[in-house]
């Protein structure tokens, strides 16, 4: 069986050190959270621009005359791009606190519970996988190497994650689920393979 290649190489220490679904996700709502306060805060200070603005183009406005229009034009235009900037922050502050509920809603409701039955089913039968997977590979069987070689390049990149990260439930899954699909693919090949020589002479 073949070796990993340079390139195979730098992609698994790039999958030994990704970010995990969940944390990504978290991390994700976290960010979305701090760019809302961040809008809002955005609102709260052009509010009060605006607010100055109004006391002195109010005051223009009162006298109002071409000439005065005219020599203040800058600080009215200020003063309507202001309010403007303050409705569009707002329309933006409405979509973002939706798009932070709606996420978070997905994630308590439909990613965690998926990923908590993900973690259970890995959590009964992991080492069994990953032990199998290591056997199915010792056997060094020509005609499977389809198979095994890809076990090889995931074991790879499992086995450059330090001790203390192989016992973090987001891992073990990222490894669970390929080795898992791998064996049942080893064992359909296997089946093929075996009812192609029954024919043959």
């Amino acid at each position: 069986m073949s070796k990993l290649t340079s390139h195979q190489e730098k992609e698994t220490e790039i999958l030994a050190n990704r970010i995990m679904p969940k944390t990504d996700f978290l991390k994700v709502i976290e960010h979305d959270k701090v760019y809302y306060n961040a809008l809002n805060q955005a609102i709260e200070f052009n509010v009060i621009k605006f607010g100055l603005l109004a006391k002195e183009c109010n005051k223009i406005l009162a006298k109002q005359t071409e000439q005065i229009i005219i020599d203040n034009i800058d600080k009215l235009c200020e003063w309507s791009e202001s309010e403007l900037k303050i409705l569009d922050m707002q329309g933006k502050l409405r979509i973002q606190q939706k798009l932070v509920e709606d996420k978070e809603t997905h994630f308590e409701n439909v990613f965690l519970p998926q990923f908590n039955k993900e973690v259970e089913e890995t959590n009964a039968h992991f080492d069994e996988v990953l032990n199998k997977s290591r056997e199915l590979i010792a056997l060094k069987e020509k005609d499977l190497e389809i198979v095994t070689e890809k076990m090889v390049y995931e074991l790879s990149w499992w086995d450059k994650v330090n001790k203390p990260t192989q016992k973090v439930d987001e891992y073990r899954i990222q490894i669970y689920k390929p080795l898992k699909r791998l064996i049942s693919a080893y064992d359909k090949k296997k089946e093929d393979l075996a009812e192609e020589n029954k024919y043959k002479v």
